[in-house]
C-alpha cells in the first residue's frame, strides 16, 4: 500500500489544510465575486497552519514516545571510559552529530520528506528500507522499531490519528518523515526537530550516568544545537537542489527494473549528498551494549 495516499486516507486532515485546497479548487471567479468581508473570512481560514507546538512535541524525548529509556551509545561509551566529563562528552556527541547525523540520518529524513511532499512514494519507501537496512546492531533495530511503536500509539490514542502497520516496518525515522510530510512540516524543521530530540535525551544520558551537572548538560545542549542549526540549513539547501538535479537526470536513471532504478536512484543521493551510515566504531558500543553487566537504559 502506498505510504502518503495511505496515511492521506487513514488520516482525518486539519480542517485549515482542507480550506486551503477547498479555496485552491474553486473557480476565480467565484472567488472574485465575493464580498470583501467574505474574502477576508476565506482568506483567514486559508492560512498555513502553525505546526509549533507539533514540532514542541515531537522534539520532546519523555513525550510522546519515551525515547529517554535509551542512551544511543552514551552508556556503552561511558563504560568503555571514552566519555568521562564535560569537555569528552561534547567531543563525543559533536562527533556523532557530525557523523551519525549529519553525515546520514539527516539527509535521508530530509529526501524522505521531500519525496513524500512530491508524491514520489518509490523513492521515499526505498529510502526508508535503506535507513532500516542501516541500523548495524540489535539494540538499534528494536530502538528504532520500539519508537516508531511508540509515535504511532501516541498518534492514535491521542490525536485519533490511525498509521496503517506497514508504515511501522522500517522504524521510527521513516515513520517521523510521514507525519511531518502529512503535517506540512519542511524537511528544515523536521531534521532539526528530530535532531534535537536526539541531542537533547544523550545529554540527559550523560548527565545521569557520568554524572554531569545540570549546567554542564546545558553548556553542551547550547553548543550542540548551535552546530545543529548550520548544518541543517546547510543540508536543506544541498537536497533541495540535489533533488532537483535529480528530476532533471530521472531519464537517465532508467533500468530494467524498478527494483535497480530505486537503487540507482539511492545510490545517486549518496554520491551526491556525500551520506554513509558506516559508523562501525558506535556499531562495537551497542553490541557491547548488549552485554553490558550494569546497566540504565536499553541502548
Amino acid at each position: 500500500m502506498v505510504m502518503v495516499m495511505t496515511i492521506t486516507i487513514a488520516i482525518m486532515p486539519d480542517i485549515a489544510t482542507h480550506m486551503t485546497e477547498t479555496i485552491a479548487n474553486m473557480p476565480a471567479a467565484i472567488t472574485a465575486d465575493q464580498p470583501r468581508e467574505s474574502q477576508t473570512v476565506i482568506a483567514s481560514l486559508a492560512k498555513p497552519i502553525d505546526v509549533t507546538g507539533r514540532l514542541l512535541m515531537l522534539a520532546s524525548s519523555n513525550l510522546p514516545i519515551g525515547s529517554y529509556t535509551y542512551s544511543q551509545g552514551i552508556e556503552p561509551a561511558i563504560e568503555a571510559g571514552l566519555i568521562y566529563d564535560e569537555s569528552s562528552t561534547l567531543e563525543f556527541m559533536s562527533d556523532y552529530l557530525q557523523l551519525a547525523l549529519t553525515g546520514y540520518e539527516l539527509p535521508i529524513l530530509a529526501l524522505m520528506v521531500t519525496a513524500l511532499t512530491n508524491d514520489n512514494e518509490p523513492l521515499a519507501q526505498a529510502l526508508a528500507a535503506d535507513y532500516h537496512a542501516s541500523r548495524e546492531s540489535k539494540e538499534f533495530v528494536f530502538e528504532s522499531t520500539q519508537l516508531a511503536i511508540s509515535l504511532s500509539a501516541w498518534l492514535d490514542e491521542v490525536l485519533d490519528l490511525n498509521v496503517p502497520e506497514e508504515l511501522l516496518r522500517h522504524g521510527f525515522l521513516p515513520l517521523f518523515a510521514n507525519i511531518c510530510a502529512h503535517w506540512q512540516i519542511s524537511p528544515k524543521q523536521a531534521m532539526t526537530t528530530y535532531a534535537f530530540g536526539q541531542i537533547e535525551n544523550m545529554v540527559l544520558a550523560a548527565v545521569k550516568t557520568v554524572p554531569l551537572g545540570q549546567m554542564a548538560g546545558q553548556r553542551i545542549i547550547w553548543q550542540l544545537q548551535k552546530q545543529l542549526e548550520n548544518h541543517s540549513h546547510t543540508i536543506a539547501t544541498q537536497v533541495s537542489e540535489v533533488y532537483q538535479f535529480y528530476l532533471n537526470q530521472t531519464p537517465q536513471l532508467e533500468p530494467c527494473s524498478s527494483f535497480n532504478k530505486n537503487q540507482r536512484s539511492i545510490n545517486f543521493f549518496y554520491q551526491q549528498l556525500n551520506m554513509s551510515a558506516n559508523l562501525p566504531y558506535l556499531a562495537k558500543l551497542s553490541s557491547q551494549h548488549e552485554r553490558q553487566y550494569s546497566r540504565l537504559f536499553r541502548s
